[in-house]
Order: structure tokens, then sequence, then C-alpha cells
């Protein structure tokens, strides 16, 4: 056997007991990276802080060390995977804990970073010179500042300046690191830079061409117009928004004078707003008060009962992040709105994650957010790249997307199509036009299901938008703004505004109507909303809630029927949903029917099948489905993937079939459970001989490595022994590959193929741990057929540490493939790689190539 050399030996060591250790008590690498980083730097790299908006931009000289810096450092949630079951059960009517929202206090005791995690990560904080200034009430951020000299020695970073777009920037140019004591304490150190810079600025008409539309007294569509637009008068009749509480996040102050007179021109009573003000910010209205003020006027249009809290914060990483834990803290508003954001890629994914931790609780309360999609259609960056808008990407947010709104006589709807103008420069070098698209860091989510949800583009990442509304300037919003620093006019205050920026407080006001409305019939009322508002899509209904836009694009995503990347689920017919709502109140009688396609299979021995599980909700609302799969007689095995849809979502279900399994007939038995709901739908399976009626010979000699190396061949780019007892499959032995930085590692095994083959079955066994976190794949497991001198014939499959599990198997039939490998060698190489950063490791044991001949 190959020989790593001593110091290699050692690490290794220290890194197998503690992985073995970590199987034991099931945190599979928090242990392990730990001791591996005792044993090298004593740091723990904090991930995500390498802004991707800079990364092939040259710096341009390192920053200033006496520039300040003020930290927003956010803290990891406790219990995770009790809080996501937690929301799920919230919104799953079958539940106990159906619509059970939890108060701020709940929440920080179960969910929220210990007190004695704060203390450490602040005693830290000041041991390295830095000034701790407060701790949020749910101990989930901490704010601090220090030079950037003092930061970087603290964190063990490096930041430089860059130019972004004609504007000098800083940023870090490495991961920072906290002490091993620390270790998993800190998912975000925001303010080590300045790339991203928050804005949503509504587009007036006067910089689009196309006639006003509306009749506002600058043209622009009234309150009347909207409300008739949208099927909003049966409900404002009887709920407009009377006591409900709308918060409304801002960057910037307002003029009160403005918002009054806009209330007093449409008649929509006496003022009900009153400021929150963070971090020391003043209602000073300044460049971006045209914003909040149409967020404000918007609000009062559509829900002019409701009181609105306008939250206040600086325009900065530690700004956002505070204004945001406010809203949530306070817990004031069911209903919020932001048309503030910037695309994904102009901040870290630490800060995403930072963000969710805040969106998260929101959810657990029953706080809805509905957020702008962003106005440069596809291209958020403000380049030719596609990306989406942050906070809208986030999966605890409702992202609003935007169309060209068409009115007949006294606003009645006539028509909608996508909003995108590619001759309009000022958003991006593609155009203007409504956001959307699919996000790079967050997973697609569980509601996110329904017609077109699963369409060419969808890659398993979050979709955006969820909804959308009127957008276009061309046919805009009637809005009052004087603010000669945002760009207004003071002497001819009524403008046409246009932009998702109007759309969100629009969705926001009218859920504010919707909920006084189910509390007044005694129905659950949105809560965080994005389960409910897919439910009515996803579920047959009485009266059709949602216009189906299904004409242009958003300069890239075409509308299409049902869900699509430019419209969401369409725009609002909102008595018909307030009705839809009444009636099945989401806590009625829930049901939904399962179908499997196809419903037989014929599989050969060594081989597998798949068929298509679906659900569907025959009444009610759509709740969660958890499916499990049982075989008789015994024989085949069965997988579901996933094990819980929605109702109306699809799983893959998987029978495998081993070489020894006998032949004949079988049934899969697949079951639903949604509360007291259960049904059943059966796939046949027929298990035929392999090569009808040839031998089926299992080529690969050692295949479980018991027997050591021989006559498998192996490469580590650390000097390893890849044949390894610390985690087997079977027996004693398995091959491990990396479990280190930088790794390169890979075993294979040559194989002659009879020149009769006429079947050839690959089928191996893998456990995959990391130390990673979140959906990004940094860390490879690829599995490769090749001929005899190392050429790649195929890749099979490529797993990452975004798939960590533990052991799993893989069955592939590769007979075509190697339709020209007959009496040739081949090999069948495994190979593991990992970054500079965190680590993953990969074991592979019990392989098997079965070939018939």
């Amino acid at each position: 056997m190959k020989q790593m050399s001593l110091r290699a030996w050692g690490i290794r060591c220290v890194f197998a007991a503690a992985a073995a250790l970590a199987l034991v008590v099931g945190s599979p690498l928090a242990s392990a990276h730990s001791a591996n980083q005792n044993a090298s730097s004593g740091r723990w790299t904090v991930r995500g802080h390498l802004v991707p908006a800079v990364r092939n931009l040259k710096p341009t000289a390192t920053a200033d060390g006496a520039r300040a810096l003020d930290l927003s450092i956010g803290l990891s949630l406790r219990n995770q995977s009790a809080l996501a079951q937690l929301i799920a059960d919230q919104n799953n009517p079958h539940s106990a804990l159906y619509h059970q929202y939890l108060t701020p206090l709940q929440f920080a005791a179960q969910f929220s970073p210990t007190q004695a995690t704060v203390n450490a990560v602040t005693s830290w904080l000041h041991s390295q010179g830095l000034v701790v200034h407060s701790v949020s009430s749910n101990r989930t951020l901490i704010d601090a500042s220090g030079s950037v000299a003092t930061v970087e020695r603290a964190f063990q970073t490096s930041i430089s300046n860059y130019s972004v777009h004609g504007r000098s920037a800083y940023a870090p140019t490495v991961e920072p690191s906290v002490p091993d004591a620390l270790s998993g304490m800190i998912v975000n150190i925001g303010g080590l830079d300045n790339v991203g810079v928050y804005t949503h600025a509504p587009i007036v008409q006067s910089r689009a061409t196309g006639p006003r539309a509306g009749s506002g007294p600058g043209g622009g569509y009234t309150p009347s117009e909207l409300r008739t637009a949208y099927d909003m008068n049966s409900l404002i009749s009887s709920a407009n928004g009377t006591g409900q509480t709308v918060a409304i996040f801002e960057l910037d102050g307002y003029k009160t004078s403005d918002v009054n007179a806009y209330l007093s021109n449409y008649g929509l009573g006496s003022a009900k707003y009153s400021n929150v003000l963070v971090d020391g910010a003043t209602n000073t209205a300044g460049a971006g008060a045209i914003e909040v003020e149409l967020d404000m006027e918007v609000v009062s249009a559509i829900a002019p009962g409701a009181s609105q809290k306008i939250y206040i914060g600086p325009n900065s990483t530690s700004g956002v992040n505070d204004t945001y834990n406010r809203i949530v803290t306070d817990n004031a508003a069911k209903v919020s709105s932001s048309s503030w954001g910037l695309c994904e890629a102009s901040s870290g994914t630490s800060e995403l994650q930072a963000l969710n931790n805040i969106f998260v609780q929101m959810a657990a309360q029953g706080q809805a957010l509905y957020s702008a999609a962003g106005d440069s259609g596809a291209y958020d960056c403000n380049n030719t790249s596609l990306a989406v808008d942050s906070p809208s990407s986030d999966p605890n947010v409702i992202g609003v997307g935007g169309t060209n709104l068409q009115t007949g006589s006294g606003g009645s709807y006539t028509s909608e199509s996508i909003w995108s103008d590619p001759s309009d420069h000022s958003r991006s070098p593609e155009g203007a036009g409504g956001g959307g698209g699919l996000s790079t860091y967050f997973a697609k989510p569980s509601y996110q299901t329904g017609p077109g949800t699963t369409n060419s583009y969808s890659n398993g990442k979050r979709q955006v938008p969820d909804v959308s509304a009127d957008a276009d300037p061309n046919t805009g919003y009637s809005v009052y703004c004087s603010v000669t620093a945002s760009g207004c006019s003071s002497s001819s205050p009524w403008i046409e505004v246009g932009g998702t920026s109007a759309a969100a407080p629009l969705w926001a006001g009218l859920s504010a109507d919707l909920n006084q409305y189910l509390t007044a019939n005694g129905k659950p009322v949105l809560g965080s909303g994005s389960a409910t508002l897919y439910g009515l899509f996803n579920t047959s209904q009485t009266y059709t809630a949602y216009h189906d836009i299904t004409s242009g694009n958003n300069l890239y995503y075409p509308a299409t029927s049902g869900y699509d990347q430019a419209s969401g689920i369409g725009t609002p017919d909102v008595w018909n949903m307030a009705r839809d709502l009444v009636g099945s109140g989401g806590g009625g009688t829930n049901d939904f029917s399962i179908s499997a396609s196809p419903s037989s299979l014929s599989i050969a021995q060594g081989s597998n099948g798949t068929s298509t599980i679906s659900t569907a909700v025959t009444s009610g609302s759509a709740g969660t489905v958890s499916l499990s799969a049982s075989v008789s007689p015994s024989g085949p095995t069965a997988s579901l993937n996933p094990t819980s849809v929605t109702a109306g979502g699809t799983s893959t279900l998987t029978v495998t079939v081993g070489a020894s399994v006998a032949t004949g007939s079988y049934t899969v038995t697949v079951t639903g459970t949604e509360g007291s709901a259960v049904h059943n739908t059966s796939v046949s399976v027929t298990v035929t001989s392999s090569g009808g009626g040839g031998t089926t010979t299992q080529m690969l000699v050692n295949n479980g490595f018991e027997s050591g190396q021989s006559p498998w061949s192996e490469s580590s780019s650390g000097g390893y022994q890849i044949v390894d007892p610390t985690n087997p499959h079977t027996g004693s032995y398995s091959a491990y590959l990396c479990g280190y930085n930088r790794c390169s590692d890979a075993i294979w095994q040559s194989v002659a193929l009879p020149s009769s083959t006429t079947k050839v079955v690959l089928s191996y066994w893998v456990y995959i741990d990391t130390a990673e976190s979140g959906s990004t794949c940094y860390d490879y497991f690829r599995v490769r057929l090749r001929t005899s001198t190392g050429a790649t014939i195929s890749t099979v499959s490529t797993k990452c540490n975004a798939n960590a599990s533990g052991w799993t198997q893989y069955t592939f039939d590769v007979t075509s493939t190697l339709s020209s490998y007959k009496g040739k060698t081949i090999q069948v190489y495994f190979l593991g790689t990992t970054d500079s950063s965190l680590i993953s490791d990969f074991f592979v044991d019990d392989v098997q190539l079965n070939v018939t001949h």
C-alpha cells in the first residue's frame, strides 16, 4: 500500500477520530472541522464575505487603515431543523400548530443564540479593540465598530478598494476568520464591504415614452382606478384595513405635507402614520424621498383604514439589518412592504444568510413581507448577467414583479402584459422591466409548486417573483412629491410613477384589507403569506384569484400559462381572492389525491426504474403530504425524493433491483399522509432476468475494499491512503476521499468488458459529510468511466457538499455509454475534490459493475 507522510498521517488521524465521534453524536462534521482547524490554524473561517460583484475586478489600492467601519455581526440561530418544521406546521391546516405563531420572546427562547454565545462574542470583540454598541433584543445582531486596521487584525482579513460602476468601494479579499472557540457562532460580519447600495428609486413617467395612463392630476392611476382594475371595491367597502398595521421599510425620510396632500386630494381620511427611527436615523427628506412617499401613498390608496409604521434606518449594512430586525422584534405589523433592494451579487452570501435569519423569524411570527423584485428585468445587477434582487429572492419574502396594466372606462380591467422596455437604459444595459429569475443562493422553497413552477428555466433554486402588479411607468401611479432633492418639482408635485416599488406596497395594502376581512369572518389571516398565496394558485377555487399574465417578457424570461419568472403566479383579483379564502379559509377539510406515472415498471436484475408520484388538492387548501413506500414481497428496494411535498407537488419514486433479486412480480405501495387524510397509489414491478437469459457477472475485484488497496489504483494530493477503516458501509473498510483542504483524491479499477456484453450496470454506496452550509457547491464527488489510458468516456454522476447525506446507493445503467467498448478495458473511477476553506469528505463502498454477457 502507498504510505503517506508521518505528519499527514497525524493530521488525518485527528480528523478521522473526530469524524468517528461525530458519527456517534449525529453531527457529521462540526467536531471534525473544528479538530482540523485546531490542528492547523486554530481559526474558524466565516465564509461568504467575498462579494461576487468584485470577483473579477482588480483592487485599486489597499483600504485606508484609519477608515472607520460599522459592523453588523449576525449570530447563528439554534435548532434550525426544528424551526423549519415549525414553520411547515404553521402553514399546514392539519397540524395542531397551524397558525400558532410565536411572539418575539418565544422565538428568542427557542431559536435565538444564547446569552452565553452573545457574551463570548462580545468579550472577544472587546479584546480585539472593537467597540460594541448594541445587541439586538432577539440576540441575533451585534453592532460594533473599529478602524479598517483593527478589523483586519481581529478577523485576519484584508480589505481593498475597487472601482465599481465608477464609484469607489471597499471589500475584503480574504475570508474573515475567528478563533476556534467561536466556531459556528457567527454567520456574518456585515460591513466589511460597501459594494452594494440599497436602491429602488421609482421611475417617473416623464423618462418614458407613450401616453399617460389614468386620470391623476399629473397622470397615473388614481386610488379608485387601481381598486376597480384589481377588483377591490367590494372588499374595501367592508374591509379597508381598519385595525391593521402595515410596516414600511425605508432608508430615507419624507415630507408629511406631501403625503397629507395626497390623502386630502383623494379623500382617504386623516393621516395614520408614525415613524420608528433606527440607529440614529432622522425623518429628513433626501434623494430617496420619492420612494418613501410612493410607498406610503400607495398603501393609503389601497388600505386607507390601516395604520402605517414607517421604519427609517441608515442606508448601510448595519442600518438595513437593524431596521428589518426592528420590524421583527416590534412585531407590531403583520404585513410589511419594502421597495429597497440590491442584486444578490452585490453582497456576500453571508449577508444573504444574515437577512434570512431575520426573515425566518418574521415567518415564524406570522408576518408577511412584500418586496419589490427590481426594475432591471432579468438583469438586476445593472449588467448583462442574469440576476435577481435581494431581499425578494429570500424564500421567506414575497417577491413582487411588474406588469403593464391596461384599463377601460373608470379603470375597468382590460388586459395586462409583462413590463419591459429595452430602450430605457436607466436601470440596466438591457433595459428596464419587472425583476425576476432564479436565485444563485437560495433553494426552491417547498411552497413554490403548481403549474409552471417546474419549467425549462427552473434549476432547483428559488424562483422570483411570486406575484405581480402594475409597474410600467407608462401605466403608472398618481403620486404627490415635492422634494427637489429626490428629483420632484415643488411647483408641479403631481407625477406619474412606475416600478415594482409601487407594486409591493399595493400588495401590502390589499393584504391588510384581506386580514381584516378574514378576521371578521372567523378565518385564519394570511400569516407569512407565501403558503396561502400559492395554496390559492394550486387549489381549485370557486373564484379565479389571479390574472394569469401570458403576454410579454421581462427582457429574458417570457410570460407563460401558469407560473413564470416574469410575473410569478399573476396579479390579484382581490374580491375573488377574499371570497376564496373565506370559502376555504385554509382551515376547512383538506383532502388530496395521489397517483403514479407510469403505474407499472419492468426492471431487469441489477438495474432500476422510476415513476413520478403526483399529488393534487381535491378540497380545502394545500398542506404538506408526507410520503412513504413499501415493497411486497420483499426483494426490490424503493425510495422517494423528496419524502414530503406540498399538495399539488410531485416526488420521484426510484425502484432498485439488485442483481440477486428473483424474477417475478412485485408491488410498490406509496402512501401519502396529510393530517388525517391518507391515500395510497401503487406501482406494479416486473423483475426480468438481466440480459434475457445471459450470465451476469460482478466484474470488480475487492469491490468492498476489505482486502486493502489491490487491485485498485489510487492517488491523493495530500499523500493519504484512500482505503481506510474510518467509516465503512459494510465490513471494516471503505474508500475515503478528501477530508482536508485543496484535496484531489481518486481511486479507480480497470475492468476488461467481454466482447459479448449486452448490459452494464454500475452501482455503489456513497456517504458525504461536510462543514459547508447552504445549497452552493464548493466540494465535489465525481464518478467517471474512463478508457484504459485514463481518458474520460463519461461522467456518470456529480455530487457535492450540498448533497450531504448518510449512506446512499446509486445505480446507473451504462450499457449505451459503453456500447463501443465491448472487448476493451475500461476504468471505474471515483474522484473527490475540495476548495481551500470548509472541508468535505466522501466515503465510497460496496461498488458493483454488473455485466451481462
